[in-house]
């Protein structure tokens, strides 16, 4: 399929829901990451604990990069032992993940509970993909839900954005559009990608209350210009409903959004 092609307009809003809701499915579950690394959350590394020494967290992250996985371990051990939040956090991704140490759910979960119960944003939301999806765990989503919301009370744009899945999948907690809405907005605001495409779905389909063209245009844009190429589905579809003086303005909303830094985007 080609993604930048136009929509045929006798395409229904039905079918086109399916095949954005096919392409968006392949990607719901955010890709965890070291709590200091640049994509869990941009200022991850600021926003350690006080009191905590994050040197050795950062060398860490260097290491993992670069695939030096014995490394990281080492970096991270011993500050963990220590009681420091985000490099319990990260112990567990390796363990998780299984890289330079076995692959261990178990292992993963009792380091990120640590990490957690000191109230970090990270090893909260990395819980909830635990229970979300049922990974070493049974699966609960009830459960999963209640850590990324505590994630997302803490401004985690990935917390957020589970949150709004959650409610707009119906999955752990009650389905609910604007709820899912709400949490899909802050997340976009956040910078984070996937919650802009589902920002933009949303406001496309009218389920929270009435079909905002013109702002799923903008939500579309933005997503489409951070590296989401199905997006473009969502910003063709949405320029059928609404004129060309309002593609142009909304092509314009979209880069004002991007270049304030999200300041100035639509919003609930």
């Amino acid at each position: 399929m080609n993604h930048h092609s136009l929509w045929p307009l006798a395409l229904s809003t039905g079918l086109l829901w399916l095949a954005l809701l096919g392409h968006a499915s392949a990607q719901t579950r955010p890709t965890p990451a070291p709590a200091a690394a640049a994509t869990a959350t941009p200022s991850a590394l600021t926003n350690g604990l006080p009191g905590q020494p994050n040197d050795n967290v950062q060398s860490g992250v260097s290491a993992l990069q670069r695939g030096h996985y014995a490394i990281a371990m080492r970096a991270w051990r011993g500050d963990a032992d220590k009681g420091n939040a985000l490099a319990q956090s990260n112990v567990g991704y390796l363990h998780e993940h299984g890289l330079g140490v076995p692959q261990s759910y178990p292992e993963a979960m009792a380091w990120y509970r640590k990490a957690a119960a000191q109230n970090l944003p990270q090893a909260q939301f990395n819980i909830g993909t635990l229970y979300f999806y049922g990974y070493g765990v049974e699966r609960n989503p009830r459960e999963g839900v209640n850590w990324f919301r505590q994630a997302a009370k803490q401004n985690l744009a990935e917390g957020q954005y589970m949150l709004g899945l959650a409610y707009h999948e119906g999955t752990g907690v009650p389905a609910d559009a604007t709820q899912a809405l709400d949490w899909f907005v802050k997340s976009a605001l956040m910078g984070y990608p996937a919650a802009q495409l589902m920002a933009g779905m949303v406001y496309l389909s009218g389920d929270a209350g009435r079909i905002e063209a013109d702002k799923a245009y903008v939500w579309a844009e933005v997503a489409y210009t951070n590296g989401v190429v199905d997006a473009s589905l969502v910003r063709d579809y949405a320029s059928y409903k609404i004129s060309r003086k309002q593609i142009e303005q909304a092509k314009e909303a979209g880069k004002r959004c991007i270049q304030s830094r999200y300041k100035e985007c639509p919003a609930r």
